[in-house]
């Protein structure tokens, strides 16, 4: 029988647990967490002795998890769960509390919304932390709750414990340089574009969220990492790129704008969460800061 005592697990180690879980390092975890690397270190140690397990093996210049590891990811999202919620219900002052968010976003929602929100929040006295990640096209399989508490992304994945709100909608359209050329009227003409796409990974493009056009069509001339890079790409050329409209509101505001040469339906910007933070003062609060933040813009 063990003699390690049970209740000598507290939250913060479960936490530290989890990051390391979600970032495969000690270093990078330790880097999120704040702390130093022997701290996490020496926080597995203990970890070890009491699940008897090593959790977590070295693997080439990095480390694996154990699969007794990732069988207890949802054991402990859960303790972590419940041991949140016993505080849903406090009073809840902003300017009083220590807030630090996990935000998964790409550079668009980002550079449209926190600027104006952040430059408000401290204003107010209010202490915010906020550490941004990107999403990509999120998708169910790499969707880890508990590697951050917001989404912000027009693909939502599929997931029945994921909430989510539309922030705004808009369609896509083409995105050029007037003094340079006149935009393409026709699907060909279109098909055959000097494109500038992003792409987020091997296997994701920003045109994924264009389903009703064959995209296999399109080879794009450039592809750049972020939407903050096609303004310097397109601007001055005769090269395109297909875009959220809302896209001129931020980061593509120096660009002419025209419609697509085929029908489409709106898409939103949706801001997402998991269920488990529907009741967090706190969470609550930032959503709703977010959602007001955005409305003020599109009025401006």
């Amino acid at each position: 029988m063990s003699n390690i005592d049970d209740l000598n697990i507290d939250a913060n180690a479960l936490r530290t647990f989890l990051t390391v879980l979600d970032e495969m390092s000690v270093s990078r975890a330790a880097e999120r967490l704040g702390v130093s690397q022997s701290a996490v270190s020496h926080t597995l140690d203990k970890l070890r002795k009491i699940f008897d397990d090593p959790l977590f093996v070295r693997e080439g210049r990095g480390i694996e998890s154990t699969a007794r590891a990732r069988e207890l990811r949802t054991p402990v999202e859960s303790v972590l769960d419940d041991l949140k919620s016993l505080t849903d219900h406090r009073k809840f002052d902003p300017r009083a509390e220590q807030m630090e968010f996990t935000i998964a976003a790409n550079d668009f929602p980002i550079q449209l919304i926190f600027p104006k929100l952040l430059k408000e929040v401290s204003e107010e006295g209010i202490n915010l932390r906020i550490r941004f990640i990107p999403s990509g096209i999120p998708s169910v399989s790499i969707l880890r709750a508990s590697r951050y508490r917001m989404l912000i992304t027009p693909t939502p994945p599929n997931d029945p414990d994921l909430e989510k709100v539309s922030l705004l909608q808009a369609k896509m359209e083409i995105f050029y340089d007037s003094s340079v050329m006149k935009p393409p009227k026709t699907r060909q003409q279109l098909a055959e574009s000097n494109y500038v796409d992003v792409r987020f990974s091997d296997t994701e493009s920003s045109l994924m969220a264009l389903p009703s056009f064959d995209t296999s069509k399109m080879t794009p001339m450039i592809s750049v990492p972020n939407f903050s890079s096609l303004t310097p790409m397109i601007k001055g050329t005769d090269r395109i790129t297909i875009q959220l409209a809302a896209m001129k509101l931020g980061l593509l505001k120096e660009l002419d704008t025209a419609p697509l040469p085929f029908k489409t339906n709106a898409l939103n910007l949706f801001l997402i969460w998991h269920r488990r933070e529907n009741d967090d003062p706190a969470h609550q609060w930032l959503r709703e800061k977010i959602i007001g933040t955005v409305d003020s813009i599109a009025k401006s």
